[in-house]
């Protein structure tokens, strides 16, 4: 009896131990989920990013205009510049010459400007002229004068570049096309017997293409290099006649092409 007894208050014993802390954990999540104890916690927003959207914000049109430099350390736009240059005429076949001469512009913006150029040519017969008289010959050709045109620029091109691992060396390079006159001499001479030179000085109107480069050294000052190809039609004559009556013209399409290299001062 005694026995029975202790065994049903060893079993309530066990139902208390393990069904009190069930039913307080159940008050007391039916406490947290009253709208009048608690406030009702915000949903969490997913962990997983949406890589469309992503995409679509990269590729969406700027509400500015970006561009891949922005910060440019020798900045051109509203700045005039002057050039002084030097160098050779490439493809005469009859004469040997170099010019020299000068650019004037302004930038209008970093890419685009405008300018005025004029070169000075001291055209002189090569060695072939040399060689086709001193054998009898009478080569018909002219010898070129002068330059002066006036240009768009572009320069689409900006970059910088390392000098052997000392400095740091800021380039541009773009493009003029133009418009202008070139001055020419026509060669010749007349007589029968003892040749008295009758050269004659021409223009005529040219388009120009040509690639142009700068090499800044700072703000104010940059090594320049240009190669200029001018495309025209000169009037070509008879080297030698008897008279101006008798001496035959024809046309010859003509192409300049001109490297120079200077030194270019821009405004502040």
């Amino acid at each position: 009896m005694n026995k029975s007894r202790i065994n049903m208050k060893l079993t309530l014993a066990t139902a208390i131990v393990i069904l009190v802390p069930f039913f307080a954990a159940s008050a007391l999540a039916a406490d947290e989920k009253s709208p009048s104890t608690a406030a009702t916690p915000a949903p969490r927003g997913s962990d997983k990013v949406d890589l469309k959207k992503l995409e679509d914000k990269y590729w969406s049109a700027k509400d500015d205009e970006y561009g891949v430099i922005q910060n440019r350390t020798f900045a051109k736009t509203g700045k005039y510049y002057g050039s002084l240059v030097y160098g050779p005429l490439l493809n005469d076949q009859f004469a040997k010459s170099r010019a020299t001469g000068g650019m004037l512009g302004y930038y209008l913006t970093e890419d685009f400007g405008v300018e005025f150029s004029y070169l000075s040519y001291d055209s002189k017969q090569n060695d072939n002229v040399n060689g086709i008289l001193a054998l009898g010959g009478s080569p018909s050709y002219n010898l070129l004068k002068a330059n002066k045109s006036i240009s768009l620029t572009y320069t689409p091109f900006y970059a910088k570049m390392a000098f052997m691992n000392k400095a740091i060396l800021y380039f541009d390079m773009g493009f003029t096309i133009g418009a202008g006159m070139t001055d020419y001499e026509v060669q010749k001479v007349v007589g029968t017997g003892v040749d008295s030179p009758a050269n004659e000085t021409k223009s005529a109107p040219h388009v120009e293409i040509g690639i142009m480069q700068q090499l800044f050294i700072s703000k104010n000052f940059a090594f320049r290099a240009d190669i200029k190809n001018t495309f025209y039609t000169q009037k070509m004559q008879q080297y030698k006649a008897a008279s101006e009556s008798v001496r035959t013209e024809t046309n010859k399409n003509v192409n300049d092409t001109t490297i120079t290299f200077g030194l270019t001062l821009f405004t502040n």
